[in-house]
């Protein structure tokens, strides 16, 4: 019976140190899945403010057409600033921006974001738009951090030759280390980064989006609006010197006569005839209706636009009348 109970006891002993020990190595392994947790989380807020730079960027200033594409580089740098701004803190949406983060066993600092252009994605389109059109090569955005152990346990129960554990849990030479947005760091930078292309050669701005008034057609700056003409113009004359008296040809064909006023047709040698560029761009201000000058020389008069104009709409009825009818409400202006 008593050696019994001894063998029960030394069972019960060895079970309470498998114990001791068994909960020794858990405090470990918890501390490391925090820390480890906190590190992939903090990776992906550095991936989290590249992408949000470069999506940033898009709303700004990409072009003044024709011939400057410089203020989309401006852009995108000033949304990497302002995307460093507010990732300092390794939120993105706090009102106020921070120097890092700190967490249980893990803090965050440096968050460094930057873009660039002429990141290899290129679009160059037609080869006849490539004189206003200019490809800028896409823009690249890339961030990176350092992230460091803190208040994490670098040894544990350890006591010289004779300690319980004899390897430290973390030497001091990988507590910080460099993250980046997309890949690892080559020489503690971070070359990978995410590349996409801008710019929608579209018009933009108070200057490009004014009131295209007819100052004299087929000259090389005939409206107020120079960026709208400039565009059109450079990409539709290589078209039609491509091919002369085409427009002339088809038209007789199908009138048995060239419907060009004679004014137009004793102008033959000065570019006149079908190579003729008419561009209309009136707005609201001008009820969309131009008045071309008396020295033009087709002399077409009152030249109406959609949705309507001054002669109420006749030239096009069914968007004059909804333009009279729109009660203040139109082109995303307030509705009475």
């Amino acid at each position: 019976m008593m050696k019994k109970t001894l063998r029960a006891r030394h069972a019960r002993g060895q079970a309470m140190v498998e114990t001791a020990i068994g909960a020794t190595l858990f405090v470990t392994i918890v501390a490391f899945g925090i820390h480890f947790a906190e590190v992939g989380f903090l990776s992906l807020k550095v991936q989290e403010a590249a992408i949000s730079a470069l999506w940033d960027g898009t709303h700004g200033e990409m072009h003044l057409l024709p011939l400057n594409y410089d203020p989309a580089g401006n852009s995108m740098r000033n949304a990497a600033g302002d995307a460093q701004g507010r990732y300092a803190d390794f939120n993105g949406l706090s009102a106020t921006t921070g120097a890092g983060i700190t967490q249980a066993l893990t803090t965050g600092s440096g968050m460094n974001v930057s873009c660039d252009m002429g990141a290899g994605v290129d679009w160059g389109g037609a080869a006849v738009t490539r004189v206003v059109y200019r490809d800028n090569g896409g823009t690249q955005c890339r961030a990176q951090a350092t992230l460091s152990a803190w208040r994490f346990p670098s040894s544990f129960l350890d006591q010289g030759e004779s300690g319980l554990y004899q390897e430290r849990n973390m030497e001091s030479h990988l507590a910080n280390f460099q993250v980046c947005a997309v890949g690892r760091p080559v020489a503690g930078r971070c070359a990978g980064s995410f590349s996409m292309l801008i710019d929608d050669w579209g018009l933009a701005g108070e200057v490009e989006s004014t009131t295209c008034n007819i100052l004299m057609q087929d000259q090389l700056i005939p409206c107020t609006n120079v960026p709208l003409h400039a565009t059109v113009f450079t990409t539709y004359t290589p078209t039609v010197m491509a091919i002369p008296g085409a427009a002339s040809m088809l038209a007789e064909q199908a009138l048995y006569m060239n419907p060009l006023p004679p004014t137009a047709l004793a102008m033959v040698g000065l570019g006149m005839k079908e190579r003729t560029m008419w561009l209309s761009a009136a707005g609201e201000d001008s009820l969309f209706t131009q008045l071309p000058p008396l020295r033009d020389p087709i002399g077409m008069g009152i030249w109406s636009t959609s949705p309507g104009s001054l002669l109420g709409g006749l030239t096009t009825l069914p968007y004059g009348l909804g333009y009279q009818a729109r009660e203040g409400c139109f082109l995303g202006k307030d509705c009475n």
